[in-house]
């Protein structure tokens, strides 16, 4: 079974790794699905905040909010394996640390796409394919 899902249209970037590392999230959650679905819900509905706080925060210029909130999201994606998304969202709040917003717009529409990307690959698995994000 192919595991990864490779970006596509005008968000996507090049990028030829799997949108997420499926064995590390399966060792995260000892593979039991029902797990699996409650760390994808709660993830879906944290990150779906996360990326709001986050574009708010752009658009008043606050770049320590940024940072605080890029880095939480972050860590998220990281434990649960998203190889892709969780870069772009430590580039950012590496550059809003320094004070700078001036990527800030690509790297968050960069990682909106990622997101975008977890939600069709997920939606491929058994068992998880219901899961909406809010």
């Amino acid at each position: 079974m192919n595991n990864e899902i490779l970006p596509s249209g005008p968000d996507a970037r090049p990028d030829a790794r799997p949108v997420m590392d499926w064995d590390r999230f399966s060792e995260v959650t000892d593979g039991n699905e029902e797990t699996m679905r409650e760390l994808i819900e709660l993830f879906y509905r944290q990150t779906t905040q996360q990326l709001c706080q986050i574009e708010a925060a752009l658009k008043i210029g606050k770049a320590d909010e940024v940072r605080r909130v890029a880095h939480s999201c972050a860590g998220a994606s990281a434990t649960l394996g998203m190889v892709r998304l969780a870069p772009v969202l430590r580039t950012l709040e590496k550059q809003a640390a320094e004070g700078n917003l001036g990527e800030a717009p690509q790297l968050f529409q960069n990682a909106g796409a990622e997101f975008k990307q977890i939600q069709l690959f997920l939606a491929t698995r058994p068992g998880l394919s219901s899961i909406q994000a809010p």
